[in-house]
Order: C-alpha cells, then structure tokens, then sequence
C-alpha cells in the first residue's frame, strides 16, 4: 500500500514539473506584434533581391541591400535603368584547363528593368548595354536588338542595344496613377560569356537610354569589400531641349530619321482578320547603289502573305505550314493554294521590268528588276514599291491590332533597324487620289564599313613608262594561292610595278610583265610574289598632260566580270584640281557640292557607253574610258607632278575603291603618300651615296 502512495507521488510530481516547465517557456516567448499598415516609403520600396547562390546568408551579411539605389529611384525624374545578375556564372562545356581560363565559357543570366519616373511617355525605348567578356546572347525574351539579329547565337562582346517587343512604350506614373505594369519594363538575358569565374559577377561597362532626348550620367554599382557588385544603375535626365525640337514625339509618334536606305511599311487598308499594306523601299545614299535587292524580315504574330502587287516572294510557298497549321483551323475555307507565301520568314525580291505594265501585278514605282539608283544619278530610279495583303491569326484578329514584321533585311552590306512608329504616311496607291495610311513604320538601313573592297584604282602618268597598279588583294584574298596556276603568293607585300600595257591583261599575264620589268629596272623580285587584287571592276588613272596653264587626265574602266554593269557611275575625290575643273569629253560629268566638290561620271543615257560590258570569251575585259581636263588658272600653286594630279577618293557605283599607297614621280620615281619605308630608302640611298663621294675625295 504505502509502495503505491510512493508511486502516485512520484507521478504527481512530475506532472507538476513539466506544467511548470511549459509555464517558464510560455512566459519566455515575447508575444508578436501586431500587424501595422505600411508607410508610403516601405510601400514604394522595391523588394530586396534575394541573395545569390555564392553570397552569405542574408542574416549573417546583405550584399544586396538596395539602399543607394531606392534613393536614386526617387531622386530620379527621367527613366531609371538597373542592370542585375541575377545568377552566378556558371562554367560550362567545353571545360578547359587552367592556362585557357581566359577561353573557358560561362553561363550568365541577367535583368534589365526600365522605370519611368519622369513626365514625359518614352516611346519606342531603346536601351544600350556595354558588355565586355565577349558575351553571346542565347535567351532574350520580349525585345529586339537593333541589329536584326535573332537568339541564340548573338555575338554583343562589343555591346548592343535592345528595343522593346512586348511593351515598346514607356507611359508616365502621372497619367496610370503610377501603374507598375504600364510605367516599367523587365526583361532578361541568357547567354555565354568568357574567362569570368565564380565568384565574380560581370557587369557591363555601361548601360544607356539611347533615345533622343534623354541624357544619361555614369552608372553606379554596388560596392562591398566581402563580394563583388551584382548590380549597377543609371538616372537618364529629360533634355528639354532636345525633346522641344522632335515635333513628332507630341503626337506620340517617333521622329522620322535618315539613313543610306530608308523603308516604310504603311498599313492603308484594314479589316478584321486581314490588311493591305504598301512598302517603299528608298536610295537615300548620295553614292549609293543596290543591285537585285532581297528584302527578308520575320513575322511576329504568326502572319501570312495572301497576294502580293509589284514584287514577289522568293524560294519555297511553304502552304504545309498554313494548311497544317493554326491558320488552317482557323480559315477551313481558305485556298491555300492561291497563297503567295506562309514562311514565317519570306524573301521578296522585286519584279522584272516587263510587268511594270501587266495589270495584275504592275503598280507604279516597281519592277525594277531589283535596283535603286541615287537621285544624282537618276530620279526616276531612286523607289521601288509593292503592294500586299496580310492575313492575321488569333487573338489578332481585330482590326486595330497590327505589328508589323521585324528583323528586316535588305541585303549583304547593310545593317537595317527595328520598325520604328511614325506618323502616318500620306501617298497615293492609285497615283489618282490621296490618303493617308492607318499605321506607318519607319525602318533604316546603314551601310556597313567592309576592309574588303569591290572596285580597285591604278596610277600611272606620260612622264613614268611604269604603272603603280591597284593594291594587294584589294577585293580580298581566300587563299594564299595564284588563281591561275595555284603557286604560292603573298600577301603581305606591295603589288610589283608594271608596264603600261600591263593593265590591259588579265592578271596572269600582269605577274609575267611585273617579274620582266623588275628585272630590267633591276629591283628584286619578290619570291613567292605578290598576289592579286582579285577585283572584279578596275579603274586606271592617268595624268595625260601637264603644261604651264593646264593639264588632262585619262580614266578607264575595265570591268573582269562576265557580267555587264547598266547604269554605271564613278566619282572622283581631286580636292585640289577640282576647282578648276573643265570638262569631262566621252561621259556626262558634273560637280557635286554636297560631296565636298567631288567630280561625278556616268555615261549618257542611251548611248552605248552608259553599258559596261562584261568580259568576253577571249579574256577581253569590258572597257570605257574619257579624257577630262583642268585649268590651272584657277589653282595656283598646284602641281601635279607631286600629287595633286592624283585622287585621294575613288568611288565605283556607291563603293569606294581601294587606291595604292604611292604615286608615279617624273624620271621614272615613285612617290609615297606618305610612307615611311619609302622615306627610309631615299634617306638611305643619299647617306650610301654621300658617303661614296666622301670616299672617293678621300
């Protein structure tokens, strides 16, 4: 009995134990506070960005405190940008051993976000991001790059610049009552970059709103002596100024810029489901030529060309993608067959000259047979234009709901812009009545700066019996290889000098007549020897006369291609002659102030020489040439012997030609211009001989 008792006591005493115990620790717990509204400062504060996967715990250390930045948010009045890697590199294949860390590949992931914070709409943005660590762009969802490129496989190690897709405006906190959707933009890049490890973070050397009227200071990144910054950020100012002078921007449209190549894409015609819009493609390059031009671009929303007027679409219908496709199930009763092209990505390429009255496809402005002239050379040819109907899919079947195609390209040689929204265009489809389109685009295309040229020039004069030809692989070189016969040729070196007759030949016969006139003039003769200039039109320049009030020159083309040139035309760079300039005998010759005074041929219209023919069975180049003359009156001072007769500048149907270093000197000399080599050997030559006249007075 009294074990029992013993035993209820032990077991009321522990019961008392733990009550106490769970008491102590209630008692202990400090009770949470109780839920309180957010101040307007906590509430506009963006949400600190988690930490990244190298970084401490956040508890421990914050690297990623947006402190500085929230302060430059609010301060900002204008368009904030932020630049974040939101992961650290990751190595990836190839994995390379240590001395080729700086080789080694890494994935990168980063955000870009746009916020408006200023008073004025940001149209058509465009931001540009100056990456350094030869990055490759894989991923970019909902933009474009200027470029007209299309991930994966962008090479921007040199930067670029990226337009809105998705959202390509930018409205105001004061007229969305500060709408976090409509005032900003995030958007994020994926891709390769190269020889950065963990744990750095690799961030660009700038980013920038390129956008006219905006002005951006230097960017600001975080800075931590425990990590590096993962994230920089930049204020871009309104320019008062700048804005006050783009009148278009007022009525929410983007101004209307120039380029080498300037298209409109003007939707005239528009329907639920389909719409009719006209292009015009237009030579804007003062110099400037394109030959059977092929227009490419994408579409973004799945469109397909139904019927074309003026130009036609290039290659493979490709009906399968429609019929099998989204826009079989929704037009059922479509003919397909009739369709003009359903690729996602058409070429169109313009119609011949003789459907220029055919009416059913012949509009005005067209069938060119794909070339465009400048103005100076010939009005009439500076526009082509065509006509098509475009069918849409769904959910963009609403009348109002047009995006036009992206990524265009006009072809090798130029670099075209995104379509930029203008103001409506005002033309005449009809050439009877006027109107004004529904929606205009504005796209621009640059030509792009190639070491590799298409045309080459040669000097040679009365007073010098050798001619300095045209550089060495002017138009390029693929092999180190003579064309003709295969043996090795360099190069590196200058072309060897030649005998009049020399540019009269093809270029296998020019390497004989180069090596006999180096062995009579006794120069050494290079081993292997030079090669070619592989150019397909050559120009010669030759100073014809000098006397004491004026002087004439000689220029002939010879064009090595079989095919023949319609239409050609050549300028010339004499800044020194030019003003006194003459006359131009066998072609239609005129002056060009806009040029810098540059002199500009052609042949006359319908005459046999406004056609340089192609080069003929017998290895017979096609060939024109005219004597010009100058008056030295009007150019004191100028000789011609040492340079001034010579063109600085040459250009052949809008290419500029590659021209030699050097110039024919009376006494069979040469001369530089400048160059140093030649100023060493002439140097040279006086101290051997100088010093031989001193031995021998000896």
């Amino acid at each position: 009995m009294l074990r029992f008792r013993d035993q209820q006591l032990r077991i009321v005493c522990c019961c008392l134990f733990l009550l106490a115990t769970v008491a102590y620790a209630q008692k202990a717990t400090p009770t949470p506070p109780k839920p309180t509204a957010p101040t307007p400062e906590s509430a506009s504060a963006p949400a600190p960005v988690p930490a990244l996967a190298s970084a401490p715990a956040p508890d421990t250390l914050n690297l990623t405190t947006p402190k500085d930045e929230d302060i430059s948010l609010k301060n900002c009045l204008g368009v904030f940008l932020e630049y974040v890697v939101i992961e650290p590199p990751e190595r990836i294949y190839p994995f390379l051993d240590n001395k080729s860390q700086h080789e080694q590949p890494y994935r990168f992931k980063s955000e870009v976000t746009l916020t408006n914070t200023g008073y004025e709409k940001v149209l058509g943005w465009e931001v540009y991001i100056g990456f350094q660590h030869d990055e490759i762009i894989a991923q970019a969802d909902g933009v474009l790059f200027s470029t007209g490129d299309s991930p994966p496989g962008i090479a921007v190690g040199n930067g670029t610049s990226v337009l809105g897709s998705d959202m390509p405006d930018l409205q105001t906190s004061i007229d969305t009552a500060m709408d976090p959707t409509k005032i900003g933009y995030t958007f994020q890049l994926t891709g390769t970059e190269f020889g950065v490890a963990e744990p750095d973070f690799p961030l660009p050397t700038n980013i920038s709103l390129v956008n006219q009227g905006w002005e951006c200071g230097k960017p600001s990144k975080e800075d931590s002596p425990f990590s590096p910054a993962n994230r920089m950020w930049v204020c871009c100012a309104e320019n008062r100024t700048a804005m006050n002078d783009t009148k278009d921007l007022d009525s929410g449209f983007l101004p209307r810029v120039e380029g080498d190549i300037v298209m409109y894409y003007d939707v005239y015609q528009t329907y639920g489901d389909n719409y009719w819009a006209k292009v015009t493609i237009s030579m804007e390059d003062p110099l400037g030529r394109l030959d059977f031009w092929n227009l490419t671009w994408d579409w973004k929303q799945g469109e397909f060309i139904f019927a074309m007027k003026g130009a036609q679409t290039f290659g493979p219908q490709e009906q399968d993608k429609c019929v099998l496709g989204k826009a079989g199930e929704h037009y059922g009763s479509l003919d397909f067959s009739q369709v003009m092209s359903c690729s996602s990505s058409p070429t169109i390429v313009d119609l011949t000259e003789d459907q220029r009255n055919n009416p059913q496809v012949g509009i005005p402005n067209c069938c060119r047979n794909g070339t465009l002239l400048p103005e100076l050379v010939d009005p009439s040819q500076t526009k082509s234009e065509f006509q098509l109907q475009v069918y849409k899919l769904p959910p963009h079947i609403d009348r109002n709901d047009i995006q036009p195609p992206i990524n265009w390209n006009i072809g090798d040689g130029y670099k075209c812009s995104q379509p930029r929204a203008v103001s409506p265009s005002e033309f005449s489809p009809d050439s009877i009545y006027s109107q004004t389109a529904v929606s205009s685009w504005q796209v621009v295309c640059n030509k792009t700066v190639s070491p590799v040229k298409k045309c080459c020039v040669s000097f040679s004069t009365f007073y010098n019996d050798s001619v300095i030809p045209c550089p060495t692989c002017s138009c390029g070189c693929q092999s180190n290889t003579l064309p003709w016969n295969h043996q090795k040729c360099n190069p590196h070196i200058d072309a060897m000098f030649l005998p009049y007759n020399g540019v009269l030949l093809p270029p296998s016969n020019r390497t004989a007549l180069g090596l006999q006139l180096a062995k009579l003039d006794h120069y050494t003769t290079p081993d292997p020897v030079p090669c070619p200039d592989n150019c397909g039109v050559a120009l010669n320049w030759h100073v014809y006369s000098d006397y004491a009030d004026g002087w004439s020159a000689r220029i002939t083309i010879f064009n090595w291609e079989k095919e023949p040139v319609p239409k050609w035309f050549a300028a010339i760079d004499l800044p020194k002659a030019m003003p006194g300039y003459q006359n131009v005998y066998t072609f239609n010759g005129s002056v060009v102030p806009s040029l810098d005074d540059a002199l500009l041929m052609q042949g006359h219209n319908g005459y046999s020489n406004d056609y340089l023919l192609g080069l003929d069975n017998t290895d017979n180049p096609g060939k024109l040439q005219s004597l010009m003359s100058f008056d030295k009156r009007k150019t004191p001072g100028i000789s011609v012997v040492k340079g001034d007769g010579f063109p600085q500048r040459v250009w052949f149907n809008g290419e500029e030609c590659a021209i030699p270093s050097q110039f024919p000197l009376g006494s069979g000399a040469w001369q530089g211009r400048p160059s140093v080599q030649l100023s060493f050997v002439v140097v040279l030559v006086t101290i051997v001989l100088l010093l031989g006249d001193a031995t021998r007075q000896l």
